[in-house]
């Protein structure tokens, strides 16, 4: 039994050591991220690049957290707070103080207000702006909806479209060669007693809201939803936290 033990052992350790040869078989590499070097080192294993999450993520002003109970690990970007004394929060959040005008559920922007943000997450950081230009629900909006695709249903039972022409500006992006996505699936309906809609498949009409801005670019279009036709005061949300607060929101 012994030496059965020992023969194992003897064979881990040289599978220890091959993996070891293996990971390091690459010339040494460094991580920089946004001109910073980081500390730890990436490896390369069976041709797998692989990156110390924490040490990127706090070079990318970010922190990790792991809840061992829900074997998750989450990854947070601290608060930004470069313009208006904003104060936000969490990944690819737009950051502004809740106070204000378009930037809590409590205080939408209506129609023609144009709301100016930053952006800031873990593989993005831009400022825009953003505008409701337009809202058009009931029967007008359902036509326009069948016109626009021979394939877009008609809404459910007891519910009609509401289409809302939204304007996005990019004004700074700090990847100045880089592009933002931004399309009709970052948005969201939230009825008037609080809960969100769900998006259905449906082509919004021409223009649709879907673009790859750079910095000083903008574009317009449509975005769909389905909407109760009892419910007389939804919101349009953009950009809300994992919980649901923070973003931009507006009053159609």
């Amino acid at each position: 039994m012994k030496k059965k033990v020992l023969i194992m052992l003897v064979i881990g350790s040289l599978m220890l050591l091959s993996a070891g040869i293996g990971a390091y078989a690459a010339s040494k590499m460094t991580l920089i991220v946004n001109g910073k070097v980081a500390s730890a080192e990436p490896k390369v294993i069976n041709g797998t690049t692989y990156v110390p999450l924490r040490a990127a993520a706090e070079l990318l002003n970010a922190t990790v957290g792991y809840d061992k109970g829900t074997n998750t690990v989450t990854i947070t970007s601290k608060a930004d707070t470069s313009r208006n004394n904003s104060t936000a929060g969490g990944p690819n959040q737009p950051s502004q103080s809740a106070s204000q005008l378009g930037f809590s559920r409590k205080n939408p922007a209506p129609i023609g207000t144009t709301l100016s943000f930053d952006q800031s997450g873990i593989l993005e950081k831009y400022s825009g702006e953003m505008t409701l230009e337009e809202v058009i629900r009931g029967q007008e909006a359902n036509d326009l909806v069948a016109d626009a695709n021979m394939f877009n249903d008609e809404p459910d039972a007891g519910y009609e479209y509401l289409l809302a022409k939204i304007h996005v500006k990019i004004t700074k992006n700090n990847k100045s060669d880089a592009a933002v996505d931004i399309n009709t699936a970052q948005f969201t309906l939230v009825s008037s007693d609080g809960k969100d809609y769900s998006r259905g498949l449906v082509v919004p009409p021409d223009p649709d809201l879907n673009a790859n801005l750079y910095e000083g670019a903008s574009a317009s279009g449509w975005v769909a939803f389905q909407v109760k036709t009892t419910d007389a005061s939804p919101l349009i949300t953009f950009g809300r936290k994992y919980d649901g607060t923070g973003g931009l929101w507006f009053k159609p």
